[in-house]
């Protein structure tokens, strides 16, 4: 183990903790997928070694992005945003349906597509904590701050905003983290807060009035509607009826791995309904696990973060932090019926994918840091 940790720069417990969900994914995914082997007709060894082999891949670019300094992904925050803005305009134009909604780019020459916003989210954490700390004492210019900052947050959204919301939602929450960790004012922040809650409630009204227009909002709508329907169709509700009834029959030590049955009913135990599936088969003992595993990787990066002299590096290990949590944490909300249900996989174990890929850069990118403040201590 040490011989391994040797060639592993950066904080040792990330990598553990990273290995562990990595570990948990290929086992997990493996036994939740039956209902993506009768949808699709594909087979089990199939799905089992194309997510097997693209989780490698990911451990292969996490240490290869671990080993860039840090001051490299500085200088690039421009072009990795306008790339990432160029991707999300063809994502609209030429992007893959998947699940009635244009989110999906295919890679050239290779068998595989990607989701592009899974790409801008990075992108913009690289860009934003780059000119926050940039414009730091132009903070009282309201134009510098529209067209380097808020423009920026805002066209990101509104580009993914037609083919996933609950995405577009997810960028907007950790882009206000950011700008309140760099000391933005409270008088733009909440500006901008008053912009986007009428901007929605906007929006959720041209769906309802028109429904094709928006055809993503008015899913929204309606999941909304139906939280708060004292007496829902039970038909409506059979994606969050049947995780539910996963987690009660997981009790506190679960069914055993393979054993679920209420994963062949769940249209994506495998990544929105993971947490749902994963308790029926691991039980309450195995859910705890995996929520102290984020936790403490969520302690171990802010403390990386503070530790680090470099302010850009702090604000992105910070924004990266809660990029990885927010959506293992939207996903066990979703399970367990605290909010509408929407499509938010849990970083390193849901089925995602090269969003995997994607997961591993930012954990790279966290470690580069934590690289260079054991190399910063060393020199002192």
């Amino acid at each position: 183990m040490d011989r391994l940790f040797k060639y592993l720069k950066g904080d040792t417990t990330i990598w553990v903790i990273a290995i562990i969900l990595g570990i948990i994914s290929v086992v997990s995914v493996f036994s939740f997928i039956p209902i993506l082997v009768k949808v699709k007709g594909l087979s089990y060894s199939y799905l089992f070694f194309k997510h097997t082999i693209l989780l490698l891949m990911g451990f292969g670019i996490m240490y290869v992005v671990h080993k860039i300094p840090i001051k490299i992904f500085s200088r690039l925050s421009k072009v990795l945003f306008y790339l990432a803005i160029i991707l999300l305009v063809l994502t609209m134009l030429v992007g893959q349906s998947v699940n009635g909604a244009e989110r999906w780019l295919k890679i050239p020459l290779v068998p595989f597509s990607f989701q592009t916003s899974d790409f801008a989210k990075i992108a913009l954490i690289i860009y934003l904590s780059k000119q926050l700390v940039k414009r730091k004492n132009q903070f009282g210019d309201f134009k510098i701050i529209v067209r380097y900052i808020l423009l920026p947050i805002a066209l990101s959204m509104f580009l993914i905003l037609p083919s996933n919301l609950s995405t577009a939602m997810l960028i907007g929450a950790i882009s206000f983290v950011l700008l309140i960790l760099a000391g933005f004012p409270w008088k733009w922040l909440g500006l901008s807060i008053s912009g986007a809650v009428l901007f929605f409630i906007l929006l959720l009204q041209i769906a309802k009035f028109a429904p094709n227009v928006l055809p993503r909002v008015e899913t929204w709508r309606l999941r909304i509607e139906r939280m708060q329907d004292d007496n829902p169709d039970p038909r409506e509700q059979m994606q969050i009826n049947n995780a539910l009834t996963a987690i009660k029959n997981g009790k506190l030590i679960g069914k055993g791995p393979g054993n679920g049955e209420l994963k062949k009913y769940i249209p994506e135990a495998y990544a929105d309904f993971y947490f749902a599936a994963l308790i029926e088969e691991g039980g309450l003992i195995v859910a705890f696990l995996i929520i102290f595993l984020y936790l403490i990787l969520f302690f171990r990066i802010i403390k990386i973060a503070l530790k680090s002299k470099d302010e850009f590096a702090t604000l992105l290990a910070l924004g990266i932090g809660v990029g990885i949590v927010f959506p293992a944490i939207i996903n066990m909300m979703v399970c367990t019926k605290l909010i509408p249900v929407t499509g938010q996989n849990m970083p390193l174990l849901s089925m995602g994918g090269t969003s995997a890929w994607f997961t591993a850069i930012a954990f790279g990118i966290v470690l580069s840091i934590s690289n260079e403040n054991s190399k910063s201590l060393q020199i002192e």
